[in-house]
């Protein structure tokens, strides 16, 4: 009989499932950082050029879990964040990954 509070394995989306709820939220992106662990890919920077000089926006994905540079995630995510020059002038979580399912859900903006 199975544990009902066992679950299998934890999902980590690939990068090409990564890039696919990316491009649901823009129509461009370019890949800035990647970094993979031996789970696989735990971060992914992607930029997008904004409307004005000096501004873009970046879609940044990260696994839940804890990373070989100290940094840690309780939950697999898709944020945006703008930048003017290289400072950070806002954001907010675009998409959650449901570890069930295997699916994204995009928030509509």
């Amino acid at each position: 009989m199975k544990n009902p509070f066992e679950k299998g394995p934890e999902r980590i989306p690939t990068k090409e499932k990564v890039m696919e709820a990316i491009s649901r939220l823009t129509e461009t992106s370019e890949v800035v950082r990647e970094l993979s662990d031996e789970q696989g890919l735990y971060l992914l920077e992607a930029k997008v050029p904004g409307d004005e000089p000096g501004e873009f926006v970046q879609y940044e994905y990260i696994r839940k879990g804890r990373y070989p540079d100290g940094n840690e995630s309780s939950a697999t995510a898709i944020h945006i964040v703008y930048y003017e020059g290289e400072a950070p002038v806002g954001g907010h979580n675009v998409a959650d990954y449901d570890q069930e399912t295997g699916e994204w859900k995009v928030e509509e903006e």
